[in-house]
């Protein structure tokens, strides 16, 4: 046994003369921190972080999260529509602004306190004015600002425009292709007078039978300024083209077109609903809107790839009415947001697409962007009927008060919306 192990070794010395046997010793273990999976996942986590970033850069928004938002508060009527488009909102965020808006009618919004606001956003000239009136008599802040302007239509559908044209009330403007009408609003508010229906001027020439009368639907007179706006343009026709001047014959003026007004209690907005609905024809043949109420519509079929609605038309009355919204700066606050309305590209593009007429600026004529841009679209461009001689004349707003509370509005107080 021991000889054979002593064989065994001999023959092993021989055999692997100076040679050590190898050995495999595995490395050490890596730090966590080096492992493969930790670094895909890490990777991973500080993607995020970048995509943020890029997409920030991407939509000018980079400083947003090192710079303070600041919160301008306004009270506002029915041009809330334009603050409140998202679109607007994010273009105003890329300039640190964020939006807190009360909604009141303009009526309330004139006669009410401000304070606590930065700035108020009437639906027209006549509230504005006295606001700035009062708060410069009290050596207040109030700068106006005039960003676009809208003026006072009948939508209808052009079954209704051709009837009203064969009965001579209506003529087509721009060839027959055009989607406008003039309306002689006098005219027209004597066919109300009369009583007489739809069916008497021969609507089934062109379609479905209407006994209901000839008349124009408005939104609420109590707390719309188109439908106040509408009531001063009646009152300016039936006083003879004249603006009301007196207390006397305010009264006198109301009395005569309280049963003209109609339809009471729906917002303007809502209305524009009912005429673009399904049921239109019926509940709202002929109504009282913005001219940008109708653009938004078209523009916004188009942006569907729709085709225009030929069948749904405006009437611009003869003696129409300009609307000239107006943000009344309170605090610097709202004069910053003032400023980038009527000056900032982004937001003046917005407005156009929204259907407004831009207020003239740099040499630019009143609506030009608008007219571009529904010309890119395929949309007939209208033209505005008449000249500044024919458009009606405003009472001042405690007289334009005085009527709408003597045909039944109450006081007016911050319940009002649009």
């Amino acid at each position: 046994m021991c000889s054979m192990l002593r064989g065994e070794s001999r023959a092993s010395d021989s055999g692997d003369a100076g040679h050590e046997p190898a050995l495999d010793v595995p490395p050490p273990p890596r730090p966590y921190y080096l492992r493969r999976n930790f670094l895909i996942r890490l990777a991973a986590l500080a993607a995020l972080p970048l995509t943020g970033a890029a997409t920030l850069v991407r939509e000018e928004k980079w400083a947003l999260p090192l710079s303070r938002v600041e919160v301008i508060s306004g009270k506002l009527a029915s041009k809330k529509e334009f603050l409140e488009d998202l679109t607007v909102q994010r273009i105003l965020m890329k300039h640190g602004i964020r939006l807190d808006l009360t909604s009141a009618s303009s009526r309330a919004i004139a006669v009410n306190s401000l304070d606590g606001f930065d700035f108020a956003f009437l639906s027209g000239q006549p509230a504005a004015t006295m606001i700035v009136e009062k708060r410069q008599a009290r050596r207040l802040q109030a700068d106006p600002y005039s960003p676009f302007l809208s003026p006072i239509v009948l939508a209808t559908f052009r079954d209704y425009a051709e009837t009203l044209r064969d009965n001579g009330i209506a003529r087509l403007l721009d060839g027959s292709d055009s989607l406008y009408y003039e309306v002689d609003l006098k005219a027209f508010i004597d066919l109300t007078r009369s009583g007489r229906s739809w069916n008497d001027l021969g609507i089934t020439r062109y379609g479905p039978a209407n006994g209901n009368r000839v008349l124009a639907n408005t939104p609420d007179v109590c707390g719309s300024n188109s439908g106040g706006t509408y009531l001063g343009m009646i009152a300016y026709v039936v006083n003879g083209n004249r603006v009301v001047q007196t207390e006397a014959e305010a009264d006198a003026v109301a009395e005569k077109i309280k049963p003209l007004l109609t339809e009471q209690g729906l917002p303007s907005l809502e209305i524009f609903e009912i005429y673009i609905g399904p049921d239109g024809r019926q509940r709202g043949p002929i109504v009282v809107v913005y001219e940008h109420q109708y653009f938004t519509y078209q523009l916004d079929r188009r942006a569907r790839s729709a085709d225009v609605d030929r069948e749904r038309v405006l009437m611009y009355p003869q003696h129409g009415y300009l609307t000239l919204p107006q943000l009344v700066a309170l605090t610097p606050a709202g004069k910053r947001l003032g400023d980038l309305l009527v000056n900032d590209p982004e937001l003046r593009a917005r407005a156009a697409e929204l259907g407004f007429r831009l207020y003239p600026r740099h040499g630019v004529g009143p609506g030009a962007e608008l007219r571009d841009l529904l010309e890119q679209q395929g949309i007939p461009t209208p033209v505005m009927a008449g000249s500044d001689d024919s458009q009606a004349r405003l009472p001042r707003l405690p007289l334009l008060e005085r009527m709408i509370v003597k045909i039944g509005c109450p006081e007016s107080a911050e319940t009002g919306e649009q």
